[in-house]
């Protein structure tokens, strides 16, 4: 079977003069069928256009092809939900999960956290040296090519749950990973997530307020286990379907 990887990235220019810079609005991607190319592409363009972040300037669509040998299936992380009655609750809970992954990181992660907000991508940060291992700090790292296995649903609109679950796994399984902590962007969902191999997929209801346009991703690695480059490969090039049902 043909398989095609798909990408959108909306955007618009804010600011004036020397302050003026590109705001991200949408980004989706989807590893589908060949016969779902144009009704996925499509859909992609109404979601750029139509999102709570504002008329984007840029929308950029990707297609690429992608060889069925090349793809690994995954087994979707176990999901476990945690309600919190405020989002500062959800926030000290998403802290101590990662603090359990990750022994002597919980104290440093609002300053970590605080800092991925600007960023396109997510900080990789190596837990045994107290460094952050992106090639380009301002850009991040990004995990790419993915999708659900069997996935056919065409829709406009974003699901977070089953995006974030696809990427969670992913990143999971990625070589020398330990722990991602993620706040989504969206400005109109409150949910994150703290996700390993060992934790499963840990949502915590409430993690920042109705109304907050930031966000941030943290992949916490560890190089006595594996090197970055090969974790970074992984994420960034490797195409994998995950199974969730």
């Amino acid at each position: 079977m043909d398989y095609y990887s798909l990408k959108m990235r909306a955007s618009q220019q804010v600011g004036e003069g020397d302050q003026k810079h590109e705001q991200h609005i949408s980004g989706a991607e989807r590893i589908v069928s060949r016969d779902a190319v144009e009704a996925v592409c499509s859909a992609m363009a109404h979601r750029a256009l139509t999102h709570s972040k504002g008329d984007p300037d840029f929308i950029n669509i990707k297609i690429e092809k992608v060889c069925e040998k090349d793809i690994q299936i995954l087994k979707a992380l176990p999901v476990t939900r945690i309600d919190v009655d405020t989002w500062q609750q959800g926030l000290d809970k998403a802290f101590e999960l990662v603090g359990e992954a990750a022994a002597g990181i919980r104290e440093k992660l609002p300053e970590l956290l605080q800092a991925t907000f600007p960023m396109r991508g997510a900080m990789l940060y190596d837990i045994a040296t107290g460094t952050r291992l992106e090639p380009d700090q301002q850009r991040g790292v990004r995990a790419t090519y993915m999708d659900a296995l069997h996935s056919s649903t065409v829709d406009s609109c974003k699901n977070h749950f089953n995006e974030a679950i696809v990427l969670a796994t992913k990143v999971a399984n990625a070589p020398g990973m330990v722990a991602e902590l993620c706040i989504s962007d969206d400005p109109n969902y409150i949910t994150g997530y703290v996700a390993s191999k060992e934790l499963g997929y840990v949502r915590i209801m409430k993690m920042k307020e109705m109304g907050d346009e930031n966000g941030g991703r943290i992949f916490l690695f560890d190089s006595r286990k594996a090197k970055a480059e090969d974790c970074i490969e992984f994420l960034q090039k490797k195409k994998v379907l995950v199974e969730t049902a």
